[in-house]
């Protein structure tokens, strides 16, 4: 045993003889070792480990010993003794937990007493060890925290600071500004309510709804899949401008071994990170800006692209004033009805909320308005139904399928005109299973136009495919379905 000849043991016996015989036997395993007459505050810190009988100390003696990490052995006394000795009347029960302590029997010789001191010895040197790796975790953790860029912070179950890295800086603050104060410190007054525990349970309450998604909450007390991801926050810097913050939080019951140093002792209930997005948002709202600019430039666009279509439009029916026949009037006309269908397009486009599709319930009603205007011939009656799903439609297809349906009612007008008699023509939009777009045509006339050149151009501009199924009876119809796109 002479690996443990540094180590220094008080001997405590009311009996000299006992303690000077276990002194000897210490001392020739190389042990320093003192036989007390008393005990002194400073015992616990002179010693390694201390030999006493219960009731030579008393509880807060013992306790002092044990908070020092000095290991302690107690010898029981006889039971008539220990109802003699006022200072022995306590439990050791509130001890018994402790890894330092070991309570042998009156009769226990020498080397049970010196084989435990040295089980004593091996147990304290594991509990200093882990110890120092503790130690070590904790410097290692906080020199990790203390170098990231995102501030960590700890509440109590109150949401009070107990602990914020160095990254609070990007606030302004110091850590021992805030440690200690509520975190509504730092949040704008406007987010409060929406993101702390007891404003928004109390909300719940009186409102007595159950949200269909946890909140997400600055003082997050759960952990797993409720916890708070990703919520975003606007952040009060020290000089009172808003900082834009994205907060990661969960709760924490206890912990087995205390992360931080500065909250021993404190029950831990959250903790976060909080991650600086200001400048994310700041692209975020130029980016809005800069769309929300070029599509009010392209709604300027296709509004000028209407006005100037108009003005084409008028010349070509000015034109048919001074046309000589009656063909190039009526050539005049159809390009007048055509120019006037593209600036439709356009109209539609300037009017729609977005830029970038139209509704098909809008647009199909306003088309067969406009046909029903522009087509319309002396003599001639056609009624023209819509019917039309409000699903968004791609605008870069809208001018040749347009003019592909111009042609198609022009043979219904035709027909009507021909037979002076009234036709009713059904238009309607709908989405197949597939996702494809389909229009429905049926009346009288609608198939005259189907199969010329100008008709197969137009569908191929449009990826679209002209389908007239067999309609032996009733009136003609036809499907025009969007071609799948490769």
């Amino acid at each position: 045993m002479r690996e443990s000849s540094a180590r220094s043991i008080g001997v405590f016996l009311s009996e000299i003889s006992k303690g000077e015989k276990l002194a000897r036997s210490l001392r020739e395993c190389g042990a320093s070792v003192a036989i007390l007459n008393g005990y002194s505050e400073d015992l616990s810190r002179q010693f390694d480990c201390i030999v006493a009988e219960i009731g030579l100390l008393n509880e807060r003696e013992i306790q002092a010993i044990l908070d020092s990490s000095t290991a302690l052995v107690l010898i029981e006394k006889a039971v008539e003794e220990l109802h003699r000795t006022e200072d022995a009347e306590y439990s050791l029960g509130q001890f018994s937990n402790s890894a330092l302590l070991r309570i042998l029997p009156r009769n226990a010789t020498s080397s049970r007493i010196k084989c435990t001191i040295y089980q004593l010895f091996a147990k304290k040197d594991s509990l200093l060890s882990s110890k120092n790796t503790i130690a070590a975790a904790q410097s290692q953790l906080r020199t990790l925290l203390s170098s990231l860029p995102d501030i960590v912070y700890v509440l109590d179950e109150q949401g009070y600071f107990l602990y914020l890295n160095e990254s609070i800086g990007l606030l302004g603050y110091l850590p021992s500004e805030l440690v200690g104060k509520h975190f509504g410190t730092i949040i704008h007054p406007e987010d409060r309510p929406n993101i702390s525990r007891d404003l928004v349970v109390e909300k719940i309450r009186q409102d007595n709804i159950m949200p269909a998604n946890p909140p997400k909450l600055f003082d997050e007390r759960r952990s797993g899949s409720r916890m708070t991801r990703e919520l975003e926050v606007r952040l009060l810097h020290k000089d009172g401008h808003v900082i834009y913050a994205m907060v990661n939080a969960y709760g924490e019951k206890a912990f087995d071994v205390p992360l931080f140093s500065d909250v021993v002792g404190k029950k831990l209930q959250t903790i976060g990170v909080i991650h600086d997005i200001s400048a994310m948002h700041l692209y975020q709202e130029s980016l809005e800006e800069s769309l929300a600019a070029k599509e009010r430039l392209l709604r300027e666009i296709h509004h000028r692209i209407k006005s100037n279509l108009q003005l084409v439009a008028s010349l070509a029916h000015l034109k048919q004033i001074d046309a000589q026949s009656s063909a190039a009037i009526e050539v005049l006309r159809d390009l007048e009805t055509q120019i006037k269908s593209i600036a439709l397009v356009h109209e539609a486009l300037y009017q729609s909320e977005r830029i970038d599709q139209l509704s098909a319930r809008d647009f199909f009603g306003q088309f067969c308005h406009f046909a029903e205007e522009a087509l319309e011939r002396v003599g001639s009656t056609v009624q023209i139904r819509v019917s039309a799903e409000d699903y968004p439609l791609d605008p870069n297809l809208l001018v040749p399928l347009s003019l592909a349906l111009l042609y198609l009612l022009e043979g219904a007008y035709k027909v009507s005109y021909d037979r002076h008699e009234k036709v009713e023509v059904s238009l309607s939009f709908m989405r197949g299973q597939d996702g494809m777009q389909i229009i429905e045509m049926n009346g009288e006339g609608i198939l005259e136009n189907a199969n010329s050149i100008v008709m197969q151009a137009l569908l191929r501009q449009a990826h679209t495919s002209l389908i007239i199924p067999n309609t032996e009876k009733g009136r003609p119809s036809c499907h025009l379905i969007e071609e799948a796109k490769s």
